[in-house]
């Protein structure tokens, strides 16, 4: 797992993996997550500079950002978003309790497949019975985080997807790109879910934790 010191290294420069400029995506992630997260509260996990709070997760009741980095937590407490608190804090050593859902996007490909495990066991206990919504790369970290190995994990911890969803293709071949450039085409990222896994570059998923009595 990286450190808050290489986070902080990361956000010298506002933006640094241009995540305001993704509007595509954001509308994808609206589209997917509104059903599970519209008047729950919520906690995000690697929350940033508070982009995705702002832009996909308006329809909360409430929302927890949490990341690691203190100067990216200190841009997006600037945004003074209603209803959102944002604290800087390591959430593997955080408390996961009292949420209707835990939103972890695009952030726990950054955890070694040990701080994984330890992720979701913690969900599981902490969250029991509740909602997980995870996304991130399967292509670029297919060894880490495939498609394949991820259900292995979520079943043998007792997880139950409930839906995933294709986020976007990955740009390589060159033949993926005509795909991207037509899935940008009025409701085109409807057709998202019907593609072959092959040329899915991100995935959500929606899980319910394993109920603890």
């Amino acid at each position: 797992m990286r450190t808050a010191a290489d986070f902080n290294s990361f956000y010298e420069s506002p933006d640094p993996w241009r995540i305001s400029q993704a509007r595509f995506r954001d509308k994808v992630l609206r589209h997917c997550l509104t059903p599970f997260i519209r008047d729950r509260s919520v906690l995000e996990l690697g929350c940033g500079e508070g982009h995705l709070t702002e832009a996909v997760f308006g329809k909360a009741r409430s929302v927890v950002g949490v990341d690691i980095s203190d100067v990216a937590i200190a841009r997006a407490k600037s945004l003074d978003l209603p209803n959102v608190r944002f604290e800087c804090a390591d959430f593997l050593r955080m408390s996961f309790a009292g949420y209707d859902v835990i939103a972890a996007i695009e952030c726990i490909h950054y955890l070694s497949l040990q701080e994984r495990g330890l992720f979701l066991e913690k969900v599981a206990t902490e969250h029991s019975g509740k909602m997980l919504l995870l996304s991130g790369p399967i292509v670029d970290y297919i060894r880490q985080f495939g498609h394949k190995r991820l259900m292995h994990e979520f079943a043998s911890l007792g997880f139950t997807p409930v839906k995933f969803h294709n986020l976007s293709v990955d740009r390589y071949p060159p033949s993926s790109r005509i795909i991207a450039s037509l899935l940008k085409l009025p409701l085109g990222y409807t057709l998202l879910d019907g593609l072959p896994e092959r040329i899915i570059y991100q995935r959500l998923y929606a899980l319910q934790a394993p109920k603890y009595h």
